[in-house]
């Protein structure tokens, strides 16, 4: 890997770790009634994009894990919208989401941040989308908090409109 390539992927890896404390400032204020509300764009409410968040990271980290621990582990796809739909998110506690968020991406991060250069050429098997290395998982999850975030704003501003 060239020191361009680590020096991206050290970028990426904080980048990946400041995604808690992102998603917590998102949110901070957010009421009840705002947290449950489904304006547009998405038909997810806030309340139900942090716990969707929070799901999907940890899907994320054992992804990693695994492809950091396995030969190319076969990743299975996760349906989204059933997560959503089936795992009762408005029951869930939006702030006990946020803490297992932050807390995961802190505790993996430890990891992340001993890890040779090779180790991000790694590969693992998506059933859908292919091969993978732990340097585009790492990109694509921490882009995948970024693109809902938007979300969030746009409801937010809706909200508040």
């Amino acid at each position: 890997m060239s020191k361009n390539s680590q020096q991206q992927v050290h970028s990426m890896i904080e980048q990946f770790v400041s995604g808690g404390a992102k998603l917590r400032a998102a949110v901070e204020g957010v009421t009840n009634e705002e947290a449950q509300a489904k304006p547009g764009p998405g038909l997810w409410s806030i309340h139900e994009l942090v716990v969707h968040l929070t799901d999907m990271d940890a899907i994320a980290i054992d992804r990693m894990k695994r492809v950091l621990t396995e030969d190319n582990p076969t990743l299975l796809n996760a349906q989204e919208q059933a997560y959503v739909e089936r795992l009762h998110c408005a029951a869930q506690s939006m702030d006990d989401a946020l803490l297992l968020f932050e807390v995961n991406r802190r505790q993996f991060t430890r990891v992340l941040r001993k890890l040779d250069a090779d180790c991000f050429l790694r590969i693992g098997t998506h059933d859908v989308a292919g091969e993978v290395s732990l340097s585009q998982l790492l990109t694509i999850y921490t882009e995948h908090l970024d693109h809902h975030l938007g979300f969030v704003a746009a409801k937010l501003e809706r909200l508040r409109a």
